[in-house]
C-alpha cells in the first residue's frame, strides 16, 4: 500500500462521496475508483459498500480510516520537519567564538535569528585557540565562526568584518605596564606567551610581532591553549603577549594591565566558514552580520573592513 493510496481512500471515507472525493483531490472520478478497488485487492477484503445512492465503510475500512488519518498526520508532519530543515527554519545552528571576538556584533545578530527563526536553536560555542581553524573544519564543532586574521586555509571562506587596534597585555607589575603606549622595538627583548604547535604559525607569528620586529622574540616554556590560561599565565609574570583591544575590555582582570600598541599592523576579526557549508542559515547570518556591522556604533579605533572579493 502506497501513502498516495491511502490518501486517496481517506478522502472516500471521509467525503463518504466518489465525486467530492475526486474533487477534493484533483482527481478524475475513475481514476480514484480504480486506485480503491486496486487498494482492496492489495489488502484482500472490501472496503468500502458502494450503492447507487451512498458509500459506507465496512469495519475494515472504518479501522483503516482511524489509522490512516494519524499516518497521514505523521507522514505530513515529517516532511514538514525535513522541508522545514532544508530551508534553514528549524534545526540547530551553531556560531563559534574565539573569546569576545564578535563582541556587541553578537547580541543583535542572535536577536534577528530568533526573530526569523523562532525554531531554529543557536548555539554559541566558545573555541580554545586550537580550534581557529580545525573548529571551523569540524562540521561538529561549528557552522561558522568568529576568528580573528591571519587565516589562511584554502577550504575556509573568511569575510574581514571590523579591525581594531592591538594591546600588550603584561603582568601589572611588569615594569612596561605604566607606559601609555608601546612599540615593537620596546618588547623586542620581552618573553611572549604563545599558542599551541597546533595554531596555525602565521596566526602565531602575528600575534608576536614577527613583521615588526623581524624575527621572533624570546617564546615562554610555557603554552596556552585557552584564553583564560593564557591571561593567567601573563598575571603570573610567565610572559606577555599581544592581543586586540577587545580584551581589555572584557577581562579587566586586577592582575593585568593593557598598554597601547602602536606601529604595528591591527587585528581585525573575520567570519569564516568551510566554502562546502551544508547549512542553509550560514549565507543569511553572513549577510546579517555585514548589516550590524554597517549600523553599529564602533568602539574608539574600531573601523569597519571593506569585504570585497573571496579571501
Amino acid at each position: 500500500m502506497e501513502l498516495r493510496q491511502l490518501r486517496y481512500f481517506v478522502a472516500v471515507a471521509e467525503e463518504l462521496h466518489f465525486s467530492r472525493a475526486a474533487a477534493r483531490l484533483s482527481l478524475a472520478q475513475s481514476a480514484l475508483s480504480s486506485q480503491i478497488r486496486q487498494l482492496e485487492r492489495e489488502l484482500g477484503g472490501q472496503l468500502l459498500i458502494r450503492s447507487t445512492r451512498r458509500v459506507e465503510l465496512t469495519p475494515a475500512g472504518e479501522s483503516l480510516l482511524a489509522d490512516g488519518r494519524e499516518i497521514l498526520a505523521a507522514a505530513d508532519d515529517a516532511v514538514h520537519r525535513a522541508r522545514a530543515l532544508a530551508r534553514g527554519e528549524s534545526g540547530r545552528l551553531t556560531i563559534g567564538s574565539l573569546g569576545p571576538a564578535p563582541g556587541e556584533i553578537l547580541a543583535p545578530l542572535l536577536a534577528r535569528l530568533a526573530s526569523r527563526h523562532p525554531d531554529v536553536r543557536v548555539e554559541v560555542r566558545a573555541f580554545d585557540f586550537t580550534d581557529i581553524v580545525d573548529g571551523v573544519l569540524d562540521r561538529n564543532a561549528a557552522d561558522i565562526a568568529f576568528v580573528y586574521l591571519p587565516l589562511d586555509e584554502p577550504m575556509l571562506h573568511v569575510t574581514p568584518l571590523i579591525s581594531e587596534p592591538r594591546v600588550v597585555v603584561l603582568p601589572r607589575r611588569h615594569r612596561l605596564a605604566k607606559r601609555k603606549r608601546l612599540a615593537p622595538h620596546d618588547l623586542a627583548e620581552e618573553m611572549f606567551i604563545t599558542e599551541p604547535p597546533s595554531v596555525p604559525q602565521a596566526w602565531r607569528d602575528y600575534w608576536l610581532l614577527l613583521d615588526e620586529l623581524g624575527r621572533r622574540p624570546p617564546i615562554s616554556p610555557h603554552i596556552g591553549d585557552k584564553l583564560d590560561d593564557w591571561l593567567r599565565l601573563i598575571a603570573r609574570g610567565e610572559g606577555i603577549d599581544t592581543a586586540p583591544a577587545i580584551i581589555s575590555r572584557y577581562y579587566p582582570w586586577p592582575e593585568l594591565a593593557y598598554v597601547q600598541l602602536v606601529d604595528a599592523a591591527p587585528s581585525v576579526i573575520a567570519l569564516a566558514r568551510r566554502r562546502d557549508a551544508e547549512h542553509p542559515l550560514v549565507g543569511e547570518v553572513e549577510q546579517i552580520t555585514l548589516d550590524i556591522v554597517s549600523r553599529a556604533n564602533l568602539a574608539e579605533g574600531q573601523q569597519v573592513v571593506s569585504t570585497a572579493g573571496d579571501h
